[in-house]
C-alpha cells in the first residue's frame, strides 16, 4: 500500500498525490482533530477528549484506524454514497499518550492511496481536564458557547474544535451557524 502524502495550506489540509509522477492532487481538509506538523512535514494530532469526532469537509471514499499496521476499524463509502459528515469515535476513547494512525481516501484517488495522520492522545492531565469539562457542559447551549469561545480566546483550537463538533454537543441557532462557519471556511485556500 502507498501512502503518499504532503500537508499544505493552513496545516489542515492534506494533499493525496496519487502515482508516481504526481500529476494531480485530491485535497482533504479535516477540522477534527485539530492537525498540525512535526519536524518531519507529517500531519499530526494531539487529541484533548478520549473519543474525538472525525470530520472532514471533503467526501471520502473510505476511513480507517490502524495500530501499528493492523486495522482497527475501518468504513468504505457504498458506490454512489461518499462518506460525508461528521464520524462518531468508533473505537474505545484513546489513551493519554496512545497513538493511532488515521488514514483518510477521498473522492477520486486510487484504492492505495491515504491521507495519513498521526493521532496521539494528550497527557493525562490535560485529557481529564478537557474530558471533565466536556462531561460538564450537560445541554445548555450558552454554557457550551462560552466553553467554547474561551477555549478559542487563549488559543487552544484543538480542544475548541473537538468541543464545537462534539457530537454531545446540543444544537441551536448560534452553534449551528458557528459550525456552519467553521465547515464552510474548511481549512482555507490550498
Amino acid at each position: 500500500m502507498r501512502r503518499t502524502c504532503l500537508a499544505i495550506g493552513l496545516g489542515l489540509a492534506l494533499a493525496v498525490l496519487p502515482g508516481p509522477a504526481r500529476l494531480q492532487a485530491a485535497a482533504v481538509c479535516v477540522l477534527t482533530p485539530r492537525l498540525a506538523l512535526n519536524a518531519r512535514a507529517e500531519a499530526v494530532a494531539a487529541v484533548p477528549i478520549g473519543a474525538p469526532t472525525i470530520l472532514s469537509t471533503e467526501p471520502l471514499e473510505e476511513v480507517r484506524i490502524e495500530r501499528e499496521d493492523e486495522v482497527l476499524w475501518q468504513r468504505r463509502a457504498l458506490p454512489g454514497e461518499p462518506i460525508e459528515g461528521p464520524i462518531p469515535w468508533p473505537l474505545a476513547p484513546i489513551r493519554p499518550g496512545q497513538r493511532l494512525v488515521l488514514l483518510l481516501r477521498p473522492l477520486g484517488v486510487r484504492t492505495d492511496d491515504f491521507a495519513i495522520i498521526e493521532l496521539e492522545g494528550d497527557p493525562a492531565e490535560r485529557m481529564g481536564r478537557a474530558q471533565r469539562q466536556l462531561d460538564g457542559l450537560g445541554t445548555d447551549p450558552d454554557l457550551w458557547w462560552a466553553a467554547i469561545q474561551r477555549t478559542f480566546d487563549r488559543g487552544d483550537l484543538s480542544l475548541g474544535l473537538a468541543l464545537l463538533y462534539a457530537l454531545e454537543g446540543p444544537a441551536s441557532p448560534r452553534l449551528d451557524n458557528l459550525r456552519r462557519a467553521v465547515f464552510l471556511a474548511g481549512c482555507g485556500s490550498t
